[in-house]
């Protein structure tokens, strides 16, 4: 028995080995479509990067990155896991009826740069000479708890809201979670294997956004939403690349008025950009993905908005083409001019800060409003 014991591990060690050998030699891979990401490349040797151990980490890092059949290996992994019970993988869990959430729990939470950014949208609400208002889109274990697995943490979103509420004075705090939960039973709000809002999610807050500044919404219907891929796989299935996963839906408004976009000062390809739709990230579908500065002209009305924001508000935006003559969204993970000045040369009628609640409290380039 031990013989069969020592050669199955001889023969264990030796597939590794060629395996690991195999990804030295193969080309490296330089992204990652399936996981939606970069990968790390082989280090140069430098004795001071090796002293330091610098050296070591990015070499284990490239490692796994370039290990031969990476991602056929991840779904195998995905695979044992879950017959094993886990429902925890990759800090994703795997919910019920096809859903997968991130996990973030209250100790993932950063408290202190949570408080920070509000403090810094509570000067940028001084600022303006029109309405503020603060959108936290709630995480969609939030909004959808009984599709997470039994006894999975998650943070306390209550305590979160109530804290903006106390420290935003100078803008309206808009808590979309109760018509969110009442929206869920009749359609998606959220992608199940996305961390973004379905299109009907991104409605049903902007209906709740409308009421905060008083302008007319308008029907979901109005904007005959259509069917737009059937194919999107999101950024939930690719961090455990679960081949049982079953891709979601993107519908996208349609009855828009025309308008002119400039992404970061280039002529931009317009609300969507079609092409995107042949690509891993379908998402980048709406506005062609995230940039540091958007610029939208309506030509209705006379009121300019300005939108600091993530990728949640590209999905949102296409609502309120008719309502402003202007629309200037800013991704601070990108922008890099002052939003100080940006505001000194410009006048905006209002402004929105939208944000997914657990990337708001994680992000840490909002000090960028106030200079």
């Amino acid at each position: 028995m031990k013989k069969y014991y020592h050669i199955y591990i001889l023969i264990s060690f030796g597939i590794l080995v060629w395996f690991g050998l195999q990804s030295f030699v193969k080309p490296q891979k330089s992204y990652s479509e399936q996981e939606n990401r970069y990968l790390e490349q082989y280090p140069s040797w430098s004795m001071e990067d090796f002293m330091e151990g610098e050296f070591q980490d990015k070499l284990e890092t490239a490692m796994s990155d370039q290990f031969l059949g990476r991602e056929k290996w991840m779904s195998f992994s995905t695979s044992v896991e879950k017959l094993a019970g886990y429902r925890e993988i990759a800090d994703v869990y795997i919910g019920k009826d096809g859903y997968y959430f991130a996990k973030k729990t209250q100790d993932m939470t950063d408290q202190k740069q949570y408080n920070k950014n509000l403090h810094y949208v509570e000067y940028l609400g001084t600022q303006m000479t029109g309405k503020t208002s603060l959108l936290l889109v709630p995480s969609p274990a939030s909004v959808l708890p009984e599709k997470l697995p039994e006894l999975a943490s998650y943070y306390d979103a209550d305590g979160m809201y109530q804290t903006a509420k106390t420290i935003v004075k100078s803008a309206v705090v808009i808590d979309t979670r109760k018509a969110l939960k009442k929206a869920k039973k009749k359609e998606q709000v959220y992608y199940k294997t996305d961390h973004h809002w379905t299109l009907w999610g991104a409605y049903t807050a902007y209906r709740s956004f409308c009421q905060s500044v008083q302008i007319q919404a308008k029907s979901y219907s109005y904007f005959a939403p259509k069917k737009v891929t059937e194919e999107f796989y999101g950024t939930m299935y690719s961090k455990v690349l679960d081949k049982k996963a079953a891709p979601d839906t993107i519908y996208a408004a349609q009855n828009l008025p025309e308008v002119t976009t400039e992404s970061d000062g280039q002529k931009g390809q317009g609300v969507y950009d079609v092409p995107k739709l042949k690509q891993k990230d379908k998402y980048a579908y709406f506005f062609g993905g995230n940039f540091g500065k958007v610029r939208i002209k309506t030509g209705n009305g006379n009121k300019k908005l300005l939108v600091v924001k993530d990728s949640y508000a590209n999905s949102f935006v296409p609502f309120l083409l008719e309502d402003y003559d202007e629309i200037v969204m800013i991704d601070l993970r990108y922008y890099r001019d002052s939003v100080k000045e940006l505001l000194q040369e410009e006048v905006f009628d209002e402004a929105l800060v939208l944000y997914e609640m657990s990337n708001f409290a994680e992000e840490s380039s909002l000090y960028r409003l106030v200079y």
